[in-house]
């Protein structure tokens, strides 16, 4: 411990040597461009793979739920497969959940503007 120094500002610098600079590797440029990029297409494709596996959940719901069931709305009464009138409820619900974050998105919106003016 008596040769090191205390603190790191009072130790010596250590001199680099030319074989010490890190070398960038050099880069083909013919190599480079035969990279195979990603395109919205491609992205398209592998969306469409969770899109099928719901579908397919979907199919087998709507094929393992046949039964009829009686659906009344007001005054309004029919009867409908259980799994349609699943699937219409979950969209209906949906559609309400969309609009009402739709409005509250209008509202902060609207806030951040008004602000932004003053």
């Amino acid at each position: 411990m008596d040769n090191q120094p205390d603190r790191e500002d009072d130790a010596p610098l250590a001199k680099r040597d030319q074989d010490d600079v890190p070398v960038e590797p050099q880069v083909d440029p013919v190599v480079a461009s035969k990279e195979i990029l990603s395109t919205r297409t491609s992205r398209a494709w592998i969306r469409l793979l969770p899109a099928l596996v719901v579908l397919v959940i979907i199919l087998v719901f709507v094929f393992q739920n046949p039964k009829d069931v009686t659906v009344s709305l007001f005054t309004f009464s029919g009867t409908l497969p259980l799994s349609v009138a699943l699937l219409g409820a979950v969209v209906l619900g949906a559609l309400m959940t969309l609009a009402l974050g739709s409005v509250r998105i209008y509202q902060l919106r609207r806030q951040v503007h008004s602000r932004s003016e003053r």
